[in-house]
């Protein structure tokens, strides 16, 4: 069953690329996630200018972006946070507060931006990454500091 993948698949292609894969992978889980669509003519030309339209208007944002992650390379936050004898928090920092954190210091980022392997759970610094496109990224350092 020939697809077109709407997103970048681990061991499969690139988002836009035209692929050949069973057709249970493709009923079953690359469609219900919203991975893949199914390859016509009529599909593969409007996916083409659908991404056309979204790296114009990548272009025309380019520039702020880059001035944004100027900005952000400056930076040096720090929150407080509480936590037990040791390094480990309670609770932890997500995307979110980070986000929040970043807005109070008047850079707005969405959080589908902000790069966590998973959410912060101790004390100490910690490099945020910020990736907007493969070359548009940067990154900044985050430093938590315990609660008095």
């Amino acid at each position: 069953m020939k697809i077109i993948l709407k997103e970048d698949v681990h061991k499969l292609g690139q988002k836009g690329d035209v692929v050949e894969v069973k057709p249970g992978f493709a009923r079953n889980y690359l469609m219900p996630q919203k991975l893949a669509i199914l390859f016509t003519e009529q599909q593969q030309k409007s996916f083409e200018e659908a991404n056309r339209v979204e790296e114009r208007k990548l272009e025309r944002q380019k520039d702020s972006l880059n001035s944004v992650l100027k900005e952000l390379e400056k930076l040096d936050l720090s929150l407080k946070m509480k936590s037990e004898e040791g390094d480990k928090l309670f609770g932890s920092v997500t995307k979110i507060d980070i986000a929040k954190l970043l807005d109070e210091n008047g850079i707005t980022i969405d959080k589908k931006y902000i790069i966590l392997s998973s959410p912060i759970k101790t004390l100490g610094e910690h490099k945020i990454d910020i990736v907007f496109t493969s070359e548009l990224s940067g990154s900044f350092n985050l430093l938590i500091e315990k609660e008095d």
